[in-house]
């Protein structure tokens, strides 16, 4: 036996003496203990909301050309960036656990301040930080193999750990938890896969979903002049919000069925309230270009005669990338001739949004939150909307500014004249009301008028 391995033997041997605390960074594989699940164990035992980030080093399909030496680069590399990054951004409090899974898998282990949302499955305030955890873990990886920084892509995933009382229960909520961040990170088929998908054809065959809406607000005379329809699962389930809803469909093959099942709940919602002003749903071309779809849409108008589809537009959204537009072009056209309009959604946050606008020249255009958000303060951000509001101008285009959240956001859509606005600012997302229960928005009427008379002065 060499000196190192004598070196690492004895190093490990010295790290069994050791308090589970002090191996909270990676601990080694013992064969007696193991002091991840001990650490998760102490903090559910206290009632503590304890949550699992797992962060996947993925070189799509160059992922066979990696060495073996570049391999283990990385895997130093991101423990060690990872380990800096959640110190720096979450304090050692706040982490229970990092652990490595496997040679593309690393897990981090924390707990919230405060719990969890119903509409989240992980608290907002954390997975903004997680979000910044990873972008550093990009940056630093990015300085350890800089010649492959464009083709490394860290997947991720953020889910809730279920509480446990022993430490077998500790074990299956971990694996558990696990499970559920690798599908959402990249949709492979695992046990967690494979039960999601008996829940998602359940929610489909039972029509367990709730529509809510934001309403899109007229910046000129301060009313609203349509409303956003928005789609959540079952509550405390993990496809609750809607990015996880529609990811598992479309990974599942059942993005065409739920999207079938959300516009006759809209319609039925809708109708119910008496809504008179349009209503925006949204939709991929895949179901677009579904042979049933419009007819299935005009049978839902037909039970609701108060609706017609001049009041509807179709939202086309990036779920699924338009692939033929000649035919999508005949499509839109075809329900063209019924009343519906379209629009098209995150304008400016890409160029395949800026393809669709030009090949089929919607409507409305919703500009992408990324344009707003702080387009008071970063120059380039309003040259950008100077660009899309003359556009727009220029093909007769509606225009709707989203993820509006600030009053100086809304103070530059006043002077270059946005006509309509979507976001936080004017009202989150909430249940369909009739119009005799809208007197909240007077108070965003009466704010619209006088913010935009200030900015006019």
């Amino acid at each position: 036996m060499n000196v190192q391995a004598l070196l690492g033997r004895f190093a490990l041997a010295l790290k069994m003496t050791l308090p589970d605390r002090s191996l909270k960074f990676f601990p080694p594989e013992f064969t007696f203990r193991q002091p991840v699940l001990s650490l998760l164990g102490k903090e559910l035992e206290q009632h503590k909301e304890c949550y699992l980030a797992l962060f996947r080093l993925d070189f799509s399909l160059l992922q066979d050309e990696v060495t073996e030496e570049m391999w283990t680069s990385l895997q130093d590399g991101c423990r060690r960036h990872l380990r800096i990054a959640s110190l720096s951004l979450l304090g050692e409090k706040r982490i229970v656990a990092l652990q490595q899974y496997s040679k593309t898998d690393f897990v981090l282990i924390t707990c919230a301040d405060e719990p969890s949302d119903k509409d989240s499955l992980v608290p907002e305030s954390l997975a903004a930080v997680l979000n910044d955890i990873k972008t550093a873990l990009e940056v630093g990886l990015a300085g350890t193999l800089p010649e492959w920084r464009n083709c490394l892509h860290i997947a991720s995933g953020y889910v809730p750990i279920a509480s446990a009382n022993v430490l077998r229960k500790v074990h299956h909520s971990l694996s558990d938890a696990y499970q559920s961040a690798l599908a959402l990170a990249t949709g492979v088929i695992t046990p967690q896969m494979k039960h999601l998908r008996i829940q998602m054809e359940q929610i489909i065959e039972k029509g367990t979903i709730t529509v809510l809406a934001q309403p899109i607000m007229n910046l000129t005379s301060g009313d609203v002049y349509g409303w956003e329809i928005l789609t959540r699962g079952p509550e405390n389930s993990i496809l609750h919000l809607p990015d996880e809803l529609f990811q598992f469909a479309s990974q599942a093959r059942l993005l065409t069925k739920l999207e079938f099942l959300v516009v006759k709940r809209a319609l039925e919602e809708i109708a119910f309230r008496k809504v008179r002003e349009p209503v925006f749903l949204n939709v991929t071309a895949v179901t677009l270009s579904h042979p049933l779809f419009l007819t299935h849409v005009l049978q839902c108008l037909e039970k609701h005669p108060p609706l017609s589809p001049q009041q509807i537009y179709f939202e086309i959204t990036e779920r699924h990338e338009v692939t033929n537009f000649r035919a999508m072009v005949d499509i839109l056209q075809t329900y063209r001739k019924h009343g519906f309009k379209f629009a098209v959604d995150d304008a400016g946050s890409g160029y395949s949004s800026l393809q669709l606008i030009g090949e089929l020249v919607p409507e409305l255009i919703k500009i992408d939150r990324s344009v707003i958000q702080q387009v008071d303060r970063i120059a380039i951000k309003e040259s950008l909307l100077k660009a899309l509001v003359a556009a727009a101008r220029e093909i007769k285009c509606e225009l709707v500014a989203e993820g509006v959240e600030r009053e100086e956001e809304m103070d530059v859509l006043f002077r270059l004249d946005v006509k309509m606005g979507q976001g936080f600012y004017f009202a989150k997302p909430n249940v369909l009301l009739h119009e005799h229960e809208r007197g909240m928005f007077q108070e965003t009427k009466a704010r619209i008028q006088h913010r935009r008379g200030e900015v006019a002065s």
